[in-house]
C-alpha cells in the first residue's frame, strides 16, 4: 500500500512527464498492433501466392516476365520502399520473372514504355501521374501493345484511379490494399477500360501539331482544383490540410474562379463507321503474352451507319468548376461508352464554397449537371498567365484541345469480384 501511495505522489509531481509517457506507450502500442495485423495479412497473401508459385509449368515455357515500371520519389519517395516491402515478395513467390526500371523524370515512363520490347505484362509502381504515363507511352505506339495487361499497384500521392480498382486506406488498410492490386496480378483477373485522347489544336496554320496525351479518369479546371492543388502547403495541418485549403484560399484571386469558352461535342455513338478508328495493319509481332481471343472489340462496327454521331453541339459556359471524366469507375460492359462534362455553378460566395468543398471531402462526390458525349472540343477564353488545367493529376497549360473517347482500349488487372459486378 505504500509502495502504490508513493507511486501516486510520484505521479501528481511529474505530472507532465507522465502524460507524455502515457501518450509514448498509447503510440507504442497502437503502433505495434499494426506491425503484428500487418506481419498477418502479408504472410496470408505470401501463402496464397506461393500456391501459385509451386505450380508446374510446361517445359518449353519460361516464367512469365512482368516489366515493373517504379517511380522511386513517388509519395515523398515512400513508394520505393513500400514496393520492396510489401509488392515485390508476392511477385516472385508467385514465379514471375520481374524487371524493375526506375523512372528518372517527368515523362520518362512515356519514353520507357514506347521503346519497350519483349514483356509480357507491365505494373504500375507509383500515382496517377505515372499512371497517366504510362498508359499515354502505350496508346502512343502503333502496335498491338495495349492488348497485354497493365497492373496499378497504388503507390502514389495521388491515387484516383488506383483507389476505384482496390479500395484502400492506411496502414493495414494501405497494406492489403496492395496485396489485392499484388494478387489481381498473379491471378490473371483482367477487364477494359476507357480512355481520354487529348489532342491540343492549332490555332495557327503553320503551328505544328503536338503528339495526343491518354487520360483514364478526368480533366478538372476552376478553383476547386486549383484549391486542391495547394493542400500540400498546409502540410502542418495533417489530415486537415485539404480543409485549410478551402478555409484559406476561398476568398483569394490566385483561384480560378472564371472557366469559360466554348464547347462542341458530338453525342454517345455505341460504334460505327465514323466514329470507329480503322487500326494499321500490324508488320511487327512481340513477344507480348496476349490470346487474340482478348481482343476488346470484337465486334465490327466499320459497315454500322449512325447519322446522329456525326450531329455536333455547341454551347458556351462559364463556371467556377469544370470537369470532364470517364465511366470508367461505376460503367457497366452494357452500357454506352461516354465521357461526362460536367459544369458547376457560375460562382460561389466564401461560405459556400469552403462548405462545399468540405462536403466534398467527406462525400468524395460532386453535385454537378452532366453532359454525354463522344467527342468534345473545348476551346477556352483568353486564360490568364499561369491558368492550369489538371489532366489525371497532371498539370497542363490550359489551351483549346480535342477529347476523343477511345471505348474498352486498356486491360487492366482487377479483383475477381470487380470483374463479375461488371458483367452482371
Amino acid at each position: 500500500m505504500e509502495k502504490l501511495f508513493k507511486f501516486g505522489k510520484t505521479i501528481r509531481n511529474n505530472w507532465k512527464k507522465s502524460v507524455v509517457g502515457v501518450i509514448a506507450l498509447y503510440y507504442g502500442a497502437g503502433k505495434a498492433k499494426e506491425k503484428y495485423e500487418i506481419n498477418l495479412v502479408m504472410h496470408a497473401a505470401c501463402k496464397e501466392a506461393s500456391k501459385y508459385g509451386d505450380a508446374l509449368i510446361p517445359m518449353e515455357r519460361n516464367p512469365t516476365l512482368v516489366t515493373v515500371i517504379l517511380n522511386p520519389v513517388a509519395n515523398k519517395r515512400k513508394a520505393k520502399k513500400e514496393f520492396e516491402k510489401y509488392c515485390e515478395p508476392l511477385l516472385h513467390l508467385a514465379g514471375l520473372q520481374v524487371d524493375v526500371v526506375h523512372t528518372t523524370s517527368e515523362g520518362s515512363a512515356k519514353e520507357i514504355v514506347e521503346s519497350l520490347r519483349g514483356t509480357e505484362a507491365i505494373i504500375v509502381a507509383g500515382g496517377d501521374g505515372t499512371l497517366s504515363e504510362t498508359v499515354t507511352g502505350l496508346l502512343r505506339r502503333n502496335d498491338d501493345a495495349n492488348q497485354f495487361p497493365l497492373g496499378v499497384l497504388p503507390l502514389g500521392r495521388t491515387n484516383m484511379f488506383g483507389d476505384s480498382l482496390f479500395p484502400g486506406g492506411k496502414g493495414v488498410a494501405k497494406v492489403k490494399q496492395l496485396v489485392d492490386a499484388c494478387m489481381a496480378i498473379i491471378e490473371g483477373n483482367t477487364v477494359w477500360k476507357d480512355a481520354m485522347k487529348i489532342e491540343p489544336i492549332p490555332m495557327e496554320h503553320d503551328e505544328t501539331p503536338s503528339r495526343p496525351i491518354f487520360a483514364l479518369s478526368s480533366i478538372e479546371w476552376g478553383a476547386f482544383r486549383d484549391s486542391q492543388a495547394k493542400k500540400d502547403k498546409y502540410w502542418f495541418y495533417g489530415p486537415w490540410r485539404e480543409h485549410a485549403s478551402y478555409l484559406f484560399n476561398g476568398y483569394k484571386d490566385s483561384l480560378t474562379w472564371n472557366c469559360s469558352g466554348i464547347i462542341k461535342y458530338t453525342p454517345p455513338c455505341a460504334g460505327c463507321s465514323n466514329c470507329v478508328e480503322r487500326k494499321p495493319e500490324v508488320k511487327k509481332k512481340w513477344l507480348f503474352f496476349v490470346s487474340n481471343s482478348n481482343v476488346a472489340h470484337d465486334t465490327d462496327h466499320t459497315k454500322t451507319v449512325n447519322p446522329e454521331c456525326r450531329k455536333s453541339q455547341e454551347i458556351c459556359f462559364k463556371t467556377c468548376d469544370f470537369i470532364i471524366h470517364t465511366n470508367n469507375n461505376a460503367q457497366s460492359l452494357f452500357t454506352m461508352p461516354t465521357i461526362s462534362i460536367m459544369l458547376g455553378k457560375n460562382s460561389y460566395s466564401y461560405t459556400d464554397f469552403v462548405s462545399e468543398g468540405w462536403d466534398r471531402i467527406r462525400s468524395k462526390q460532386r453535385a454537378l449537371g452532366a453532359i454525354s458525349a463522344r467527342t468534345i472540343e473545348l476551346i477556352p477564353n483568353k486564360p490568364k498567365q499561369d491558368e492550369m488545367i489538371e489532366i489525371d493529376k497532371e498539370e497542363f497549360e490550359v489551351k483549346p484541345i480535342k477529347i476523343t473517347l477511345m471505348p474498352k482500349i486498356v486491360k487492366l488487372y482487377c479483383k475477381s469480384d470487380d470483374k463479375l459486378k461488371l458483367l452482371n
